[in-house]
């Protein structure tokens, strides 16, 4: 039998979905998506469909122009699935595959241990009989987890270390779903850590709440960062005061409040610790005083501060030298050293906010697991910290989470 041409192929299923009972507004949805498909074909010089040209339908995004739509789209993707799955059952059967529900699809896990993991939680989640829908996102959503296990070199569950499942879920947010859409998923991750003696001890590095939407966090890129520390081992010109600030600012992320507030009493030489109450929250918290700070500071309050009975360390640099007490000047410290290191402002803000955002999305994509950010942060609320999975650089290169492959699904 000669294989009919895609054209003749897409007629034959949305007529097919018309007498099946779709809704007219359903057959339109997936008529745009055939005509994409047409248009792909169309473009490779393909007349009737083959499996690459399916791979390359799934692979399409040129029709994605919203720059926050510009990632892996849950919704999106399983709708192309389904196009391919009308498609191949019919050519296969010469019946098209009505059914809604899609199987978790393959993914090349090689681990038999992690496969055997994943086959002990499908297990436990028939025996509790939840909803289809939910055993279906629960299971891709673990999936996803133990895929990004093995891409880390992982074995076996034992194998894993803490901060693995924090720095899961800012690639998940990057690659595939939406912070906001995770309530409806993390159960399933929580039931699947519950199990296992190995994972149990990681269940409280998933978030307690978890943040409504809002706008990506804006940060300076591990490149820009590096720049303004290279300016700032060359900048000559730039008093010891305003490196020092600059860095206490860029490593721990403190509060312009917090800097002003800073105070000699503080500063722990023999335990290498800032001991500080936060002014916003009250907290009080110890900041490990790096080798980094260390040498700022110093370096200001041998060779440059005035001579002075005051408490604070930070001080004005006329008479009559009282604290530097305002928020203005932190940020225009902060505004002058960006500035000077040549990094361009493409519209974000400046000051300490910017710094404290670039200095927990740091931390996480090293690993650090939220509580201890929460902690080195001082914010009163720790799940306040889960606003960090938004920032654009949450992505972790290594951790990349590959696409499914469309009209392919375990039986």
């Amino acid at each position: 039998m000669e294989r009919p041409k895609l054209t003749e192929l897409t007629d034959i299923i949305l007529k097919g979905m018309e007498a099946a009972g779709f809704k007219e507004k359903t057959r339109k949805f997936y008529g745009v998506l055939f005509n994409r498909l047409k248009r792909i074909a169309k473009g490779r010089g393909e007349e009737c469909y083959t499996e690459e040209l399916g791979r390359a339908f799934m692979e399409d995004d040129s029709h994605i122009i919203p720059e926050n739509t510009e990632r892996y789209h849950h919704e999106r993707t399983c709708a192309y699935i389904r196009c391919i799955k009308f498609i191949e059952s019919y050519l296969k059967d010469g019946v098209v595959d009505w059914t809604p529900a899609l199987p978790t699809a393959e993914f090349p896990i090689k681990s038999e241990q992690l496969i055997g993991s994943f086959k002990s939680y499908l297990e436990e989640l028939r025996n509790r009989e939840l909803k289809p829908n939910t055993v279906d996102g629960y299971r891709r959503f673990t999936y996803y987890f133990i895929e990004y296990l093995e891409n880390q070199g992982y074995a076996s569950l034992s194998d894993m270390a803490n901060g693995n499942v924090i720095t899961f879920i800012a690639v998940i947010c990057t690659e595939r779903y939406q912070a906001t859409s995770l309530g409806s998923h993390m159960p399933g991750l929580r039931i699947f850590l519950a199990m296992h003696d190995e994972t149990r001890k990681f269940l409280c590095e998933l978030p307690g709440h978890l943040p409504k939407k809002r706008d990506i966090l804006q940060i300076y890129s591990d490149e820009e960062y590096g720049q303004i520390l290279a300016y700032l081992d060359k900048a000559d010109a730039l008093s010891f005061r305003n490196k020092a600030i600059t860095i206490i600012a860029l490593e721990t992320g403190m509060r312009a409040a917090d800097i002003c507030n800073l105070r000699l009493s503080s500063i722990d030489w023999e335990h290498d610790s800032i001991h500080i109450v936060q002014q916003k929250t009250d907290r009080v918290y110890n900041i490990p005083l790096s080798e980094t700070i260390g040498n700022a500071l110093v370096d200001y309050l041998l060779n440059e501060r005035p001579a002075s009975e005051s408490d604070f360390v930070f001080l004005r640099s006329n008479a009559p030298f009282s604290p530097l007490m305002s928020h203005a000047g932190i940020r225009k410290v902060l505004f002058n050293v960006v500035n000077d290191a040549d990094i361009e402002s493409k519209g974000r803000i400046y000051g300490s906010r910017i710094t404290r955002h670039s200095a927990a999305s740091r931390m996480l994509r090293n690993g650090v697991p939220l509580p201890v950010i929460s902690e080195v942060l001082g914010h009163g609320n720790p799940n306040s910290v889960m606003i960090y999975i938004t920032t654009d650089d949450a992505k972790l290169a290594e951790c990349t989470l590959p696409l499914p492959k469309g009209g392919r699904h375990n039986g």
